[in-house]
């Protein structure tokens, strides 16, 4: 798939489409009415990221970003229609871009740069009753390939998605993806994140990208979906997920219980060393609801069977190798025991996770989270314990779209942060929605 031709696609029909708007069978009678059917959308964004490494020698980082995204979605001919997205984050000169160390820049939010501006998505999109297709630079949504939109830019896939409606409560799912550009990435390029990541940074940058199929149903009080995706030279997924809530109890409480699992096995020229990993977990909880005020508790368990593999590099990996080319740098996975910088799969090491915590909406319109989770990898890589705290305030009103979020992390023993102290991770987000 050339993108420059599903780019120029995609512009023909969004400014060329009113030409044959009289011929076709719509409500659109004239070119007017067409482009007015059509809707723009996007977000303003401010981001602060700081990483303070206490009582260590290691610098600590900071970035900070101003930008956001507009997307134009064309009214639909004979139910084909097309949309485009644009993304900026700039600097504005805050940032440490002292090269080549870099030593106080974080380059999550865009990278070791001060501007980064892209078109994220590019897509042609047929949609009925029963329906969806998307061709071209999208935005995908399943457990383990995701936007990860955690910063400025998400991430965002070069393929094909076929979503089919067969019956009210059930959905079926195809993605092709050829290409990926990660949320730090100018362009899409033939990589993923493995790409980036320590262990396996001997691959190369021609993937042959990812196949996948998942379907999704709810009955009753039960939900499920299932995933397959085959990344291409490296694994095989099968991941499964169950969920079940009672009725209302005492007209204010509702119990719930999860369960997860993923089987993963190396395929083709098994780049990612002979994968062989298996995942479970399981959460139960309770929610409620009592004059205005809602919340809810929880108590999360994962575990990853220890299993010794050799990469081709001759590195060591004790979990099986679980591989997860499109989340594992960024903790994006769906696992119910992983938090915003540090989960299992991050850890790489076979082992166990606990995750207690509740979340209360004290007033409409104010979100407070907090969680404590303890990983045991040890004696692999050492345990670690993490303390996170997520904040939303959305006012509402005559300041609809506006929301203030704060995410606090505070770590003991992450190895990623270079030392076993304590490490504390806060990202600061002020966003307009229209």
């Amino acid at each position: 798939m050339k993108q420059p031709l599903i780019k120029a696609t995609v512009a023909a029909l969004l400014l060329l489409s009113g030409n044959v708007v009289a011929n076709a069978d719509t409500n659109y009678n004239t070119i007017q009415q067409f482009l007015e059917a059509g809707t723009v959308s996007g977000d303003i964004r401010s981001y602060y990221f700081n990483q303070l490494f206490g009582g260590s020698s290691l610098p600590d980082k900071y970035a900070y970003s101003l930008g956001g995204m507009i997307k134009v979605q064309s009214a639909p001919l004979y139910d084909v229609s097309a949309g485009v997205a644009f993304y900026t984050a700039n600097g504005l000169g805050a940032n440490d871009l002292n090269a080549p160390e870099y030593n106080h820049l974080d380059s999550l939010i865009m990278g070791e740069r001060n501007s980064l501006n892209v078109l994220g998505q590019a897509y042609l999109q047929y949609q009925d009753r029963w329906a969806k297709l998307q061709v071209g630079d999208i935005l995908l949504n399943t457990p383990w390939m995701n936007g990860a939109d955690a910063f400025m830019i998400p991430n965002t896939y070069q393929g094909v998605s076929l979503t089919v409606h067969p019956l009210p409560y059930l959905s079926i799912v195809g993605i092709r993806e050829f290409r990926y550009k990660n949320r730090i990435q100018e362009d899409y390029h033939r990589q993923t994140l493995l790409n980036y990541n320590n262990y396996y940074s001997y691959l190369p940058d021609n993937s042959n990208g990812t196949l996948a199929f998942g379907v999704k149903g709810h009955y009753a009080r039960v939900s499920a979906n299932a995933w397959y995706y085959r990344f291409y030279d490296i694994a095989n997924l099968f991941y499964g997920t169950v969920n079940y809530k009672t009725p209302l109890l005492l007209d204010h409480f509702q119990p719930f219980a999860d369960f997860q699992c993923a089987r993963e096995w190396a395929n083709g020229n098994d780049l990612a060393g002979p994968i062989n990993a298996t995942v479970y977990g399981g959460m139960v909880g309770l929610t409620a609801k009592y004059n205005g005020i809602r919340g809810q508790i929880f108590a999360a368990y994962d575990h990853i069977t220890r299993r010794e593999i050799t990469l081709p590099n001759g590195k060591v990996l004790y979990n099986g190798g679980f591989a997860s080319p499109y989340t594992q740098q960024y903790s994006a996975d769906p696992l119910y025991t992983s938090v915003m910088d540090y989960g299992l799969i991050s850890a790489a090491a076979g082992g166990h996770a606990w995750k207690f915590g509740f979340v209360l909406f004290p007033i409409q319109n104010l979100r407070f989270k907090y969680s404590y989770s303890f990983y045991h990898t040890a004696p692999f890589i050492p345990s670690v314990d993490a303390n996170y705290i997520d904040v939303t305030y959305t006012p509402g009103g005559f300041w609809k779209g506006i929301s203030l979020r704060d995410r606090l992390a505070i770590d003991h023993g992450n190895p990623f942060a270079g030392y076993q102290g304590t490490f504390i991770d806060d990202r600061l987000m002020l966003q307009y929605s229209f």
